[in-house]
């Protein structure tokens, strides 16, 4: 007969335990509550300061007038248009813009912003399944993303969240042991995102003490494939616009959201040479931090409370930190087990940050309205805090508590009442 406190810890209902149905229903609601805030500019237009003081500037939008998006995929793809978006996310903007009604630049926009936003829909569902059904993920809540109130301030500014999704998609392959399509849905990310490519790190740091090493192979096979599928047609048509993005990087000095932006709002800016060295370094200490947390912890900790250490430190040490960007966070803070009360604390600075950075920027050309850079540096101080204390707080989840064996919450797990490989072993203990 089971322990008292076992009955009482699998009668007890967990997000995991809902519908997908349902679950479904309230992911469409952040998307609304995005679509309702891009009303103002829906209605009038992305042009001018009115956008900054109404709360609706979407680079997406902006980018699809400002590049000529609408004239469509085979344009981006000769160079004849130029995104400043890696080379999949790229084309799914110029695909999606070519098929707009072609009735001027202000129906085009609007056009791909509907389509995104069913997009959206489609792509919170499925990563709350994702969520749901990942193994070796004890205490994921789902919830998290369905009702992220993050996703309501960013998925339609920008089209990060394909990169998201594909990210996701390949750390619930991984936990599904498919390394082959874990590895091709990564590959894919990185051409729409590069913080993918840490995540392929973060998986071989993993694997290797889980005692997987033999899945590196296929792994590794699938992204190959996957960033080569994506890149062959570049390489033909062309290859500037296939390191467009990431050449650009290099020379940009300190954005919007980074810490180093703290010196431009005191009048002396750093060079972009100093600021790509800074940043650099930072993804250095992101996957030092991350092998130490995967091969020194305690037991074999959750792959996403380590992406999520990693993914964190990039994010605060980049050379810029966009409102956008803090939407990669929200699958790894529900895979990682986060409590609410931490992801609210998460979500409440984001929005102080949201509202501080419009405001600042209207204020750059209406200054009797402008938001003081001295304000301005302590919201991005606010929002960068709460994204470290996330990564502090995956690291101690990680760190001190092993992960709960025995109490699946994945219907159909093979083996429901056993301790599964990659949550048991210690790492004194070899491969078998």
């Amino acid at each position: 007969m089971p322990p008292s406190g076992a009955v009482r810890r699998r009668d007890r209902l967990r997000p995991s335990d809902l519908a997908l149905g349902p679950m479904a229903l309230l992911a469409a609601l952040p998307v609304l509550v995005s679509v309702w805030k891009q009303g103002p500019c829906l209605d009038k237009g992305w042009g001018g300061t009115e956008p900054f003081w109404r709360f609706c500037y979407s680079d997406l939008a902006v980018t699809i007038q400002t590049a000529g998006a609408e004239r469509g995929l085979p344009a981006y793809l000769s160079g004849d248009v130029r995104l400043d978006q890696p080379p999949l996310t790229g084309s799914v903007v110029a695909l999606v813009a070519g098929l707009g009604p072609g009735e001027g630049a202000l129906a085009t926009q609007r056009w791909v912003l509907g389509v995104w936003a069913v997009l959206a829909i489609a792509a919170l569902v499925l990563m709350t399944w994702w969520v749901r059904t990942s193994l070796d993920h004890p205490g994921a809540d789902p919830l998290q993303v369905a009702v992220a109130p993050v996703v309501a301030l960013t998925v339609l500014l920008s089209p990060d969240l394909l990169g998201v999704v594909l990210a996701t998609g390949g750390l619930w392959a991984w936990s599904r042991r498919r390394p082959a399509l874990a590895g091709a849905l990564l590959g894919a990310g990185v051409m729409a995102r590069t913080y993918p490519a840490l995540l392929l790190v973060v998986v071989a740091l993993v694997a290797w003490r889980t005692g997987r090493e033999r899945d590196l192979g296929r792994f590794a096979g699938g992204a190959a494939a996957a960033v080569v599928l994506v890149a062959v047609p570049f390489l033909v048509l062309s290859p500037g616009t296939l390191v467009h993005s990431w050449s650009t990087w290099l020379e940009t000095p300190a954005g919007l959201g980074s810490v180093w932006y703290l010196p431009t709002l005191a009048g002396s800016p750093w060079p972009a040479s100093v600021v790509t060295v800074v940043a650099g370094t930072g993804m250095i200490v992101a996957l030092v931090l991350a092998a130490l947390l995967a091969l020194g912890a305690p037991s074999a900790p959750r792959l996403a409370s380590v992406a999520l250490v990693a993914v964190a430190v990039v994010l605060v040490s980049g050379t810029a930190f966009p409102v956008q960007s803090s939407l990669w966070l929200v699958p790894l803070v529900a895979l990682a087990g986060m409590r609410w009360r931490d992801h609210l604390v998460w979500a409440l600075a984001e929005a102080v940050h949201f509202v501080g950075v419009w405001l600042y920027l209207g204020g750059l050309q209406v200054t009797n309205r402008s938001l003081p850079a001295g304000w301005y540096a302590v919201a991005l101080l606010v929002r960068v805090a709460a994204v470290v204390f996330l990564a502090v707080r995956a690291w101690q989840t990680a760190t001190s508590f092993p992960p709960e064996a025995g109490f699946s919450h994945v219907a159909g797990d093979p083996q429901p009442g056993k301790v599964r490989t990659s949550e048991a072993r210690s790492p004194s203990v070899p491969a078998i």
